[in-house]
């Protein structure tokens, strides 16, 4: 009975407000792990590098042989698409993105290793 003494405008937004939540649950995850093709044979990363959260950098030589290992080493990221709000450009594979936060970790890499800060052997394969 409310409903019919509101504004036709006013009842119909009253009555979609509850359906607003679900929106997001058919929204695209842009920060879903996404993987990438461009390690089949690659001598360092395994074939599915990316596709899921883990901590993929763990078998880079800098990894391996470091006595202080860098923070990145133990952490996960995995491949997004580049519409993630902190997707970071692979430097190797030119289309391809990768994110930590997308994987609950802090990204530690990105502003150590990339070309400006001039560590381009530690930077993403």
């Amino acid at each position: 009975l409310a409903m019919m003494m509101m504004p036709p405008l006013l009842a119909m937004t009253m009555m979609l407000l509850p359906l607003l939540g679900t929106v997001q649950a058919f929204a695209p995850d842009l920060c879903g792990c996404i993987g990438a093709s461009a390690f089949v044979d690659h001598p360092t990363y395994q074939d599915n590098a990316g596709l899921f959260c883990s901590a993929w950098d763990l078998s880079m030589p800098v990894c391996l042989e470091a006595k202080v290992k860098p923070t990145y080493c133990k952490h996960e990221w995995c491949y997004v698409s580049e519409h993630c709000d902190s997707a970071q450009p692979s430097i190797y594979h030119e289309g391809y993105y990768y994110s930590y936060k997308a994987c609950g970790f802090p990204d530690t890499f990105t502003h150590k290793c990339s070309p400006m800060a001039g560590s381009l052997t530690q930077a993403r394969m």
